[in-house]
């Protein structure tokens, strides 16, 4: 009993102590309330009399104790991006405008998750050729990023670092890859991580940023023909062989997106770029790529391992309702290890060596709040050299991309859109008896209707063509055309 008595008393001392720790919180948080008209009063008086000594406009000093804040569509920077929902309005790189914008010292934490559902059937026809089979199926496709953004911002200078994990819908078994390497989730160009970088500079002026992150966008598709998904591959042949040496696919839509998008060339390659905001309609960013491969086989030329040197220059003239984007491009590949020279069975630098290269710009106008379009072009142009610096002709290519989209609000929260882009690609093999090389080339079109909810939740339905043109350097072998339709629906949330 005696114990009992005890370990009641001490309950009853220790619940007196909170109590008291609250009504003292309380107390302090009155106080604090109590406070604040004197401290507007005294900012009031000093405005009057001409010594106010508030932070200057743009500038935010940093709290004392570290928050998190939630930083949804709403937080997103600048003024008439776009009209509302619109694809404009949600351009993962915002126009090159830093983002957060204005936030205080804290973590801040957002993101998205999407699902789409559909069906896609692809017609091929190559005359006298039945074994060319058509396909149709139905798929579901899904991705989902956390992002976590800490910051550190006092005067208009900041740091801040930032991390994106992944999440897919692609997952399979290493058993079931094994079996089917074509149908590896690697494949799909999804990641673990999107973003890991770290940033430093001052609000609307300049910044520096290191890690893995997008270039900023110049050439914009529109309300349709997203990354990661099968209407952005087109119409393509997808493990049926073509019958051709080499093998023919469709082109990838070339948007300036060599060195744009984020690098899967192995762990050691990363990037850095420069941001300049000399006013509050020009923005420039200089982008480079710099790291080897991490020994990986580069499987697309069947070279040794390599180390990458590239540049992107970029330039936005953004005026809210026009927006000017030009861009160019190098990137060049060599071997990491040396060879022994013939002559003399002395070790030297390989002449084995990759290139790619490319120019691009686009105009677009924003006449809100209802419509916005564009139009878009970019040329690149790959080129691969084997020890003896002879162009290997299979994987030395030139692509033009060439397009346009349109998207306009029906009603309020209702938007349908429009688009499409042509891609032509050349490449530099001659078969024999041939004076020219193989071409293949995508015309690309789509319309879509989207309806969104508090700026957060959307559906959207898109409906896609695609027709893909083939033409084979060797004069023996027939040109054929592929076909394809689709249609998903996608759902997405925003947070």
């Amino acid at each position: 009993m005696r114990v009992l008595g005890r370990a009641r008393c001490r309950l009853m001392t220790a619940s007196a102590v909170l109590l008291a720790l609250l009504a003292w919180q309380a107390s302090a948080a009155a106080q604090s309330e109590e406070d604040e008209p004197t401290k507007d009063a005294e900012s009031t008086a000093s405005k009057a009399s001409g010594t106010d000594e508030s932070p200057a406009k743009g500038t935010v000093a940093p709290p004392t104790t570290t928050f998190f804040e939630r930083l949804g569509p709403e937080t997103y920077p600048g003024q008439r991006r776009g009209i509302t929902d619109g694809s404009l309005s949600l351009e993962p790189t915002f126009h090159g405008l830093q983002w957060p914008q204005n936030t205080r010292t804290g973590i801040g934490v957002s993101g998205y998750s999407w699902i789409d559902s559909g069906h896609e059937s692809i017609a091929r026809d190559k005359p006298g050729l039945p074994q060319y089979p058509n396909s149709s199926t139905f798929f579901q496709q899904g991705r989902g990023v956390l992002r976590v953004t800490p910051a550190y911002v006092d005067d208009g200078f900041f740091v801040q670092g930032q991390i994106e994990l992944v999440g897919s819908l692609c997952q399979a078994s290493s058993s079931v890859q094994a079996l089917n390497p074509n149908l590896s989730c690697v494949n799909t160009g999804i990641s673990t991580t999107d973003d890991l970088w770290v940033r430093v500079g001052r609000l609307n002026k300049w910044d520096v940023k290191v890690g893995r992150f997008q270039g900023w966008e110049v050439f914009h598709t529109g309300m349709a023909l997203d990354p990661h998904t099968l209407e952005r591959f087109g119409a393509g042949m997808f493990g049926v062989d073509t019958g051709t040496n080499p093998k023919l696919e469709v082109p990838t839509l070339y948007a300036l997106n060599y060195l744009q998008d984020r690098s899967s060339d192995g762990m050691s390659v990363g990037y850095a770029a420069a941001h300049l905001y000399p006013t509050d309609f020009l923005r420039f960013e200089i982008l480079a790529k710099l790291g080897n491969d991490n020994y990986k086989a580069d499987t697309a030329t069947g070279g040794s391992s390599s180390s990458y040197y590239g540049a992107r220059p970029t330039a936005i003239l953004d005026l809210g309702w026009l927006k000017l984007k030009v861009g160019a491009e190098y990137e060049l590949r060599t071997p990491v290890t040396q060879v022994l020279a013939s002559e003399d069975g002395k070790k030297k630098d390989s002449a084995e060596k990759g290139t790619r290269s490319g120019v691009g710009g686009s105009v677009a106008i924003v006449a809100a709040p209802f419509v916005e379009f564009g139009v878009n072009a970019a040329v690149g142009k790959q080129e691969n050299l084997d020890q003896y610096t002879m162009v290997i002709g299979q994987t030395s290519y030139t692509t033009t991309s060439l397009g346009g989209f349109a998207n306009a609000r029906v009603v309020p929260g209702v938007l349908i859109g429009v688009g499409a882009d042509q891609t032509t690609q050349k490449d530099r093999f001659i078969a024999p008896g041939s004076t020219v090389g193989d071409w293949v080339r995508q015309l690309q079109g789509f319309g879509a209707v989207q309806y969104a909810m508090a700026h957060q939740f959307y559906v959207k339905a898109v409906f896609s063509y695609a027709r893909a043109d083939f033409q084979p350097s060797d004069v023996q072998s027939p040109i054929w055309h592929n076909t394809m339709l689709s249609g998903r629906v996608r759902l997405m949330y925003l947070f």
